[in-house]
C-alpha cells in the first residue's frame, strides 16, 4: 500500500512538469507565443497545489523589484507583488481551511489576538470614517498583509531550512537592486540631488529603498552564524565560498544604505545595541514605564502655555538641502526642509486627535482631513504637498485615524512583542538565537523608523514588520514543544 501510494504521487507529481514540456514543443513547432507562455501559468498552477511555499518565496523575492502602478478608477497597486498577495491569501484561505492543525498553534499566542483585536477596531473606525471607501479599502488590504505576512509565514516557514532560504531570496533580491541603482548613481558621482531619480521604478524614493535594506539586513547575522568559522578559498568548500558571498551582500547593502542618504535609516541600522540591552537585561518593563513618562511629560509641556510654538520654523531658513552634509548640520538647527515639514503636519495630527479621539478620522483619511488642522506658523514652502504625502510618523498617523484605542492597541502589540522575545530569550535552544536577534534587530529598525515614516501599510517595509513577529511567533511555539 505504502509503495503503491509513493507511486501514484509520484505520477501526480509528474503530471504538471509533463503540461510544461508537452506546451514548449507546440509552442516551438506552432510559433504561437501563447504556447510559449502556458508553460509559466501551468508551472504556476503547478507549484499553488503541490508547492506553495514557493509561491510564498516568488513574492518574497519580487517585493524589492515591484513598482506602484496608477489603475483605472483612480486606483493603484504595487506590481508585480501585490498580485501575488491577492493569490497568497486566496492559497492562504484555503490553506488555512484544508490544514487547520497546522494553525490551531498560533492561536495560543496572545499577539496574534492583539492582531485580530486591532484588525476588528480598524473596521469600527471605519464605520464612523470621514470617507467609508477609502477606510475600506485600508481595511481590506490589512486582510491581506496579516494574512501573506504573519499567518503564512507561521505555517510555510516552519524550520531553520525554510528560514535560511527566505534570507537568502531577501537578501539576494534587494542586493540585485542595489547593484542596478548604484550603477546608475556612480554616473554622478553618487550626488546627493540624484537619488530620488535612480531608485526608481523599484522603490517610490531614496526613503522606502533605505529602509527596506534596512529590515533585510539582520538576517545576514544567522546566516553568517551558520556557516562555517573559516573561509577556504583554495579548497573551495561550499561552506567557505557561502560565508564570503554573504559578507559581499552585506558590503553591497552597507554602500545601499550609506548612499541612499537617509538619517532614520542610519539611526536604525544601530538600534540593535538598544533593543539587546533592554532584551539581555529584562529592561522591557522599566523601558516602557520610561517611554510612556517622556512622552507624556512632553506633551503636556509642549501644550502648557502652547510652548510648541517655540517649535515654529523661519519660513525663510528652512530650506532644501542639495549637499548632504548641510543637511545633516540644518536639521538639529531647525532649518531642514523635510524635518521642518514633518512638524507642520505632526502639530496638524495633535489638533485632529483632540477633535475625534475614539474613532479617529478614519484609516487612510489623514490627506483628505488634515489642511484645516494647520497652523501658519509652521508652513513651509512644500506645504501644498502636491504628492500627496501623509504625515511622516506612524504612531501618530494611527492615533489621527484609528483613535486612541488604535493607538494603544499598536502599542500593546509592541509591548507584547518584546515580553515574549524577554522570556524567549533566556530558554531558547542555542541554534535559534541568532534568528531571534534578527528578528529583534529588523522590528526595533522599523519602530525607529515609524518615528519618521509611515510604513508598515507598505510592501518594502510593513511585509518585514508583520514577518518579523511570525518568526518571534514561531520559534516560541517551537520552544514550547521542546520542553
Amino acid at each position: 500500500m505504502l509503495l503503491a501510494s509513493s507511486i501514484s504521487k509520484s505520477y501526480r507529481d509528474l503530471i504538471f512538469p509533463i503540461l510544461v514540456l508537452v506546451s514548449v514543443i507546440v509552442g516551438i513547432c506552432t510559433a504561437e507565443l501563447l504556447w510559449i507562455a502556458l508553460p509559466l501559468g501551468l508551472l504556476f498552477i503547478w507549484l499553488s497545489i503541490e508547492r506553495v511555499h514557493w509561491i510564498y518565496f516568488i513574492l518574497l523575492a519580487v517585493i524589492p523589484f515591484s513598482t506602484e502602478m496608477e489603475l483605472t478608477g483612480g486606483f493603484s497597486t504595487d506590481f508585480p507583488d501585490e498580485p501575488l498577495m491577492w493569490w497568497l491569501f486566496l492559497l492562504g484561505v484555503l490553506l488555512v481551511i484544508s490544514r487547520w492543525q497546522l494553525v490551531k498553534p498560533i492561536l495560543k499566542e496572545p499577539i496574534t489576538w492583539i492582531l485580530a483585536l486591532h484588525f476588528c477596531w480598524i473596521f469600527v473606525t471605519c464605520l464612523g470614517s470621514e470617507s467609508f471607501f477609502i477606510s475600506l479599502k485600508y481595511w481590506i488590504a490589512k486582510s491581506w498583509y496579516l494574512m501573506v505576512f504573519y499567518i503564512l509565514p507561521f505555517i510555510l516557514l516552519k524550520n531553520e531550512n525554510r528560514w535560511k532560504l527566505f534570507a537568502w531570496v531577501s537578501l539576494a533580491a534587494a542586493s540585485c537592486t542595489v547593484f542596478i541603482i548604484e550603477a546608475r548613481h556612480s554616473s554622478s558621482g553618487f550626488a546627493f540631488t540624484e537619488i530620488n531619480k535612480v531608485v526608481r521604478p523599484f522603490y517610490r524614493n531614496h526613503v522606502n529603498y533605505a529602509c527596506l535594506l534596512v529590515c533585510i539586513f539582520p538576517y545576514l547575522y544567522p546566516l553568517i552564524k551558520s556557516s562555517k568559522t573559516k573561509i577556504d578559498f583554495q579548497k573551495a568548500r561550499p561552506r567557505g565560498f557561502l560565508k564570503a558571498l554573504l559578507y559581499i551582500i552585506a558590503l553591497v547593502l552597507l554602500i545601499g544604505i550609506t548612499f541612499a542618504y537617509t538619517r532614520a535609516a542610519y539611526v536604525s541600522l544601530v538600534s540593535i545595541a538598544g533593543t539587546y540591552f533592554i532584551i539581555r537585561f529584562k529592561l522591557v518593563n522599566v523601558t516602557s514605564i520610561l517611554v510612556i513618562i517622556i512622552v507624556t511629560s512632553s506633551i503636556i509641556y509642549y501644550n502648557t502655555n502652547n510652548h510648541f510654538l517655540n517649535l515654529a520654523p523661519e519660513y525663510n531658513q528652512a530650506i532644501t538641502h542639495t549637499d548632504f552634509g548641510n543637511l545633516l548640520e540644518a536639521t538639529p538647527q531647525g532649518k531642514d526642509i523635510s524635518t521642518m515639514e514633518r512638524l507642520y503636519r505632526w502639530v496638524a495630527g495633535f489638533r485632529m486627535i483632540g477633535e475625534k479621539y475614539i474613532t479617529g478620522f478614519g484609516p487612510n483619511n489623514f490627506y483628505d482631513s488634515y489642511h484645516s488642522y494647520t497652523l501658519n506658523q509652521f508652513t513651509t514652502y512644500v506645504s501644498e504637498n502636491k504628492e500627496r504625502s501623509t504625515i511622516h510618523n506612524y504612531y501618530l498617523m494611527t492615533a489621527v485615524e484609528q483613535g486612541i484605542p488604535g493607538l494603544m492597541i499598536f502599542l500593546t502589540l509592541i509591548y507584547f512583542y518584546f515580553k515574549t522575545m524577554e522570556s524567549l530569550w533566556f530558554k531558547v535552544r542555542k541554534e535559534y538565537k541568532p534568528w531571534l536577534l534578527a528578528s529583534l534587530w529588523s522590528f526595533g529598525s522599523i519602530l525607529l523608523i515609524l518615528i519618521f515614516n509611515d510604513m508598515v501599510e507598505t510592501d518594502k517595509v510593513g511585509s518585514y514588520f508583520f514577518i518579523n513577529i511570525a518568526i518571534l511567533v514561531k520559534i516560541n511555539q517551537l520552544s514550547k514543544a521542546d520542553e
